[in-house]
């Protein structure tokens, strides 16, 4: 299984929260489109549940799922763990490049991964700043290093 997101911050507090899904189909791993690492979902005001956004790119906060995929747990349970209340610095391969610079600001918008549509990170422009850029793929091993913003 390839790793599409791991933490750097490793020697801090990091502040998960368990959260349903607003649509426990996601969680099946052989979904057409299953949840995966590292993708940064929307936590809705009216049911408390994770879901992923529609609106691109997203304009309310959005946290990252940090459970591999097809996790019995999760499934199990129907609610995953995600990285909810300290701040962090991650690596992710689920990010769109274009434009990037180290201190860039990030938002949260559709990124393919491979054949999958997920949610995942690009240079802001108009969208809720969830993160900035501390290291390029260039230099990394392809992947985008981030400090997460708390908002």
């Amino acid at each position: 299984m390839v790793t599409t997101f791991k933490l750097v911050s490793e020697f801090i507090t990091i502040g998960t929260r368990p959260f349903e899904f607003d649509d426990p189909s996601i969680i099946n791993p052989m979904a057409v489109n299953p949840i995966i690492m590292g993708e940064f979902l929307e936590l809705t005001q009216d049911t408390y549940k994770m879901k992923r956004g529609t609106v691109n790119p997203a304009v309310v906060p959005s946290f990252c799922y940090f459970a591999q995929q097809g996790a019995y747990d999760v499934q199990g349970l129907g609610k995953g763990p995600f990285l909810y209340m300290q701040q962090y610095e991650a690596d992710t391969l689920l990010f769109t490049a274009a434009g990037l610079a180290v201190g860039d600001g990030l938002e949260v918008n559709n990124v393919t991964y491979g054949a999958l549509t997920v949610r995942g990170l690009q240079k802001a422009t108009t969208g809720l700043v969830v993160g900035h850029v501390t290291r390029l793929p260039t230099y990394n091993g392809g992947f985008l290093r981030f400090l997460r913003s708390l908002n």
